[in-house]
Formats: structure tokens, C-alpha cells, sequence
């Protein structure tokens, strides 16, 4: 559904109108990319760095949810 009358509300507390959400979309995909290519490039560069990053934040995760339930 296209919007063409962007005189309408904002939801309470969004900061974002629904009229303006098509126009940040293409940014956000765009920045998504970027922080994918980041991470893929470091996991190449530094593979066991990584692996070993990775398994403290699982780690510190399995912690805090079974502190939790």
C-alpha cells in the first residue's frame, strides 16, 4: 500500500512517520551490508580470535539465562 497523503499522525514515541520509513530503508540495507562485510573480513583475518569471542559471549549468554530461570 503507497501512501501519498503524509498528512496523517505520528505514532507516539516512533520519532519516524510512516511516510519517511520507504526512505530510510534503502540506508538501512546499506548499512547492513557494510557491517556484513566488516565482520566477514575480520572472521578471515582473525579466525581463532574470533571463534574464541564468540564462545565468551555464549559463554556469559548461558550464565545470565539460567541465572534468569
Amino acid at each position: 500500500m503507497v501512501v501519498k497523503d503524509a498528512s496523517f499522525e505520528q505514532e507516539p514515541g516512533s520519532g519516524v512517520r510512516q511516510a519517511d520509513v520507504p526512505a530510510v530503508v534503502p540506508r538501512v540495507l546499506s548499512e547492513v551490508r557494510r557491517a556484513d562485510e566488516r565482520l566477514v573480513s575480520l572472521v578471515q583475518e582473525r579466525p581463532v580470535a574470533t571463534l574464541c569471542a564468540v564462545a565468551a559471549v555464549g559463554y556469559l549468554i548461558g550464565r545470565v539465562v539460567t541465572r534468569l530461570g
